[in-house]
């Protein structure tokens, strides 16, 4: 075989290797040990499945006396491209197919980098309380794996509820189809912490990402489970859990509240029970006794009556309205408008009315300043 030949041979070989260059070296030696034989092999045997060409030789410097009928094989018209090549010998061997030119440098510069910081920390590596701390955070693998089983159901539960509702406790589940997925994921986790998967290079890197999933979340999710333990036994367990926490007060409402319940007006009712009307109410401080602070924008459901009722206001001497002055009059919702000064108005035809007492007389009561005299002789 001609030594121009040879060197076609080569050539394609190491064209081949470059696109095994992701693979490590002692991989590309076993998948094309002996390439460039059954190559020269090839060439010596023109006959086989796929027709060979021929290609000119050039021969510029005029140093081959018959270059100008010198011909070869091209190797491509046999086995394809190179690139080609190097994909069926992957492809053979159980492989994935090789990364861009630009994933291999991004890769081998990453590579590079972790290289020199091991180099580096050598000397830390080396130590004896590295290595110490290196052997108890080996032991403490298998709980690592449980935990982070634990996490990735955590948050694929949690990303369900939000998204579909499907159950409301995302630490300990209560539905047994929920019960069930936690168990596979935990024995998944350990299974592949015990080294199931890690021959295939996808299996690597997904196992990568769910490690960086469970490392971003394990700290979010236990201090949500501590939450979630408090709360439930605070409200369900045996012993009581008392949780410090600042509170502010409810601010003040105004309007006059009888057993938590505002009251929407007051009737007044003189020492013979008998009912008084245009009384002014007022506090220790002089401050008018308001039941409504809203202007009459509030309709109010009064007992006994279907139609719900809107207060008005009375007027002054000086033409202000006040709204201490009980019983305060008022109309059905109905017949009540609001005018440009955003007071409650009687439309057309209504009178303004009082609402129906809650009884028609009260009580009479004692004079205490009679009883407490003596009596005449």
């Amino acid at each position: 075989m001609t030594a121009v030949l040879l060197e076609h041979v080569r050539a394609y070989a190491t064209a081949v290797r470059s696109y095994l260059a992701d693979l490590s070296a002692e991989q590309v030696d076993d998948l094309t040990d002996g390439l460039e034989a059954d190559l020269a092999e090839a060439c010596a045997d023109p006959r086989g499945p796929v027709a060979t060409g021929e290609i000119p030789m050039v021969d510029p410097a005029g140093l081959l006396a018959d270059a100008a009928g010198t011909s070869m094989f091209d190797l491509t018209q046999r086995f394809g491209p190179a690139v080609e090549y190097a994909a069926e010998l992957r492809s053979a061997a159980g492989l994935e197919p090789g990364q861009a030119p630009g994933h291999r440098r991004f890769r081998d510069g990453a590579a590079s980098l972790w290289g020199r910081a091991r180099a580096a920390s050598g000397p830390v590596r080396s130590s004896a309380p590295w290595q110490a701390v290196g052997a108890f955070l080996v032991a403490l693998a298998p709980l690592w794996w449980v935990l982070r089983g634990w996490v990735v159901f955590a948050v694929f539960l949690g990303l369900s509820d939000y998204l579909h509702g499907w159950e409301s406790q995302h630490f300990v589940p209560r539905a047994p189809l929920t019960q069930v997925l936690l168990i596979a994921v935990v024995l998944g986790s350990v299974q592949v912490g015990r080294g199931l998967g890690r021959s295939r290079t996808w299996s690597r890197r997904t196992l990568g990402v769910v490690n960086v999933v469970a490392i971003v979340f394990v700290v979010p999710m236990l201090a949500g489970f501590d939450t979630t333990v408090h709360q439930r036994l605070a409200a369900r367990g045996p012993f009581p859990v008392f949780v410090r926490e600042r509170v502010a007060a409810p601010a003040p409402q105004n309007g006059v509240f009888v057993g938590g319940v505002q009251v929407s007006n007051l009737f007044m009712y003189d020492a013979a029970g008998n009912p008084l009307d245009q009384v002014q109410v007022f506090d220790d401080r002089g401050r008018p006794v308001r039941t409504t602070y809203d202007g009459g924008g509030t309709s109010w459901a009064l007992p006994g009556v279907t139609e719900a009722w809107t207060f008005l206001p009375s007027q002054d001497a000086d033409g202000r309205s006040t709204w201490n002055v009980y019983p305060l009059v008022g109309l059905p919702a109905t017949q009540v408008s609001f005018g440009a000064s955003a007071e409650p108005k009687p439309v057309a035809g209504a009178t303004p009315r009082i609402p129906p007492r809650p009884f028609a007389k009260a009580p009479a009561v004692a004079d205490p300043v009679a009883a407490a005299l003596p009596a005449a002789p």
